[in-house]
């Protein structure tokens, strides 16, 4: 099938990149207030100034207007403040802007969250996943990128790493949402993939500046700040891989212009990068003058989730083919994710009850 018509004006504005590679001209940012989003859209605002990005987000949980300062006022850039579950809104957005490109970060990301409000996680990750694919097939965009997670493939057993072919077993509402948003995303591909050509990424546990005091390392940065104790949901146990928000935004590119249409992509933190709860509870200590032998009166073990996956492993050789690798260590992410928390203290308004031991998550009562 052939491509639809560029916007008018559009054939200036396109990336400077190899022939052969995808090139969009008017991208639609979902959530690019929120954490991952706008790292991502400032990286492609300043790398790529011949192309125009529009951010939409409603500015829920976790958004933050301030994250988008260093873009403000640039030429290619323009906010609007909406709801991907306004169907009629998303229509015309990309209608009236002459979109071309969907870049799709808005979701309610949370674990925590999800077992107090899990319909709410269903509404927008799922739900709102389909309102802007069906919204994309009736503009016409030219590709859709999904941002999804290594949590819809459930708990590694045994030592298994996850390769894009291995099946999702999701194990809590936030993960299970993905996934069924990934569900939907695939009868897409396979209903309407000549049409509108969707390609999907899975990373690791993403960190770095613009982090809402939710998530593990923000909040152990301001609780250390503070001089509190830092929580450990059942000792601390659990491995995560971790993936710099920056050698995110890169991966995302590489997929964006480099990746094939109805495949999916992981995206793997670099070797190093793979930590326990406690190890990187004690990795920030230094950063506050907390020694070694101090460090355990630090910390406090709290009582676990409902469910607490051990790690997620995954296997990033797909994305590696298309020339991407990751390049910043842990220990560098953390000195520069560190930094920017100490250098930007009211960022967020309110962020004592996100800095709850808890966040509010049920604990478990009995085996299933």
């Amino acid at each position: 099938m052939e491509s639809p018509p560029a916007p008018p004006g559009a054939e200036a504005m396109q990336m400077p990149e190899a022939s052969g590679d995808y090139a969009p001209r008017r991208v639609l940012f979902t959530g690019g207030a929120g954490f991952i989003g706008s790292n991502v859209l400032i990286y492609f605002v300043q790398k790529y100034p011949e192309v125009f990005f529009l951010c939409l987000d409603n500015l829920s949980e976790g958004a933050n207007l301030l994250n988008l300062d260093p873009i403000r006022g640039a030429r290619n850039f323009l906010f609007v403040e909406g709801d991907i579950l306004c169907s009629k809104a998303v229509r015309r957005v990309l209608a009236d802007h002459q979109l071309d490109t969907v870049m799709h970060f808005a979701a309610q990301t949370h674990v925590d969250r999800s077992f107090v409000v899990p319909m709410k996680f269903t509404e927008v990750n799922a739900m709102g996943t389909a309102v802007l694919l069906q919204a994309a097939r009736e503009c016409r965009i030219r590709r859709f990128l999904h941002v999804s997670t290594d949590e819809v493939y459930g708990e590694n057993v045994h030592g298994h790493i996850f390769s894009e072919t291995d099946g999702f077993r999701p194990m809590n509402p936030y993960s299970a949402s993905k996934a069924a948003a990934e569900c939907i995303v695939h009868g897409y591909v396979e209903s309407f993939g000549r049409d509108l050509p969707i390609v999907v990424v899975r990373p690791n546990n993403i960190y770095g500046p613009r982090q809402y005091p939710e998530k593990l390392i923000p909040k152990f940065i301001l609780r250390l700040q503070r001089q509190q104790r830092l929580p450990l949901h059942g000792g601390g146990s659990a491995r995560r891989s971790f993936l710099f928000v920056e050698d995110a935004a890169k991966a995302f590119d590489f997929v964006l212009r480099k990746g094939i249409p109805g495949e999916a992509y992981n995206i793997g933190a670099e070797p190093g990068s793979t930590k326990t709860v406690i190890q990187v509870a004690k990795a920030l200590m230094p950063f506050f003058d907390i020694d070694t032998d101090s460090a355990d009166s630090h910390l406090e073990v709290v009582a676990d989730r409902v469910r607490n996956d051990a790690s997620y492993d995954v296997e990033s050789t797909k994305i590696s083919e298309l020339g991407w690798s990751p390049s910043v260590t842990f220990e560098e992410g953390l000195q520069r994710t560190v930094e920017w928390y100490l250098q930007h203290p009211s960022h967020w308004k309110s962020v004592e009850a996100a800095l709850r031991a808890d966040n509010g998550a049920p604990t478990p009562t009995a085996a299933l």
